[in-house]
């Protein structure tokens, strides 16, 4: 028999096979294959179990699709890693850029003393 608790988290993950992303309805699917075979049960046992959760005094559960399973803190140094990288690349294109400026700026400050 499944808790409450876990139906409900059941319950936000299915919610999530009807997004209009390919990938977070697999990334759902994966998590609720992983739930439900996790504890040792089968998508039959679930479907036949007949229980709806309940919560508490009437309270709704509020959460956004897009961040269900979603660890915030990975998805922040994932994102530092990226700004990090991006910056390096940017930084590595404004020497080339003032490479090639200083160059063209030798080469005009010779021609200009050459045809003096």
């Amino acid at each position: 028999m499944l808790k409450p608790a876990t139906l409900t988290k059941l319950n936000r993950i299915a919610g999530m096979f009807g997004s209009s992303h390919a990938g977070e309805r697999a990334a759902a699917a994966l998590a609720a294959h992983r739930l439900v075979s996790g504890l040792g049960l089968s998508w039959w046992d679930v479907l036949s179990s007949g229980v709806r959760p309940r919560l508490p005094g009437g309270q709704k559960v509020v959460i956004r699709a897009h961040e269900i399973g979603i660890d915030h803190a990975d998805a922040a140094e994932s994102r530092m890693r990226q700004l990090k990288a991006e910056n390096a690349a940017l930084q590595r294109e404004v020497k080339v850029l003032r490479d090639r400026l200083n160059a063209r700026v030798a080469q005009e400050r010779k021609a200009r003393l050459q045809d003096d």
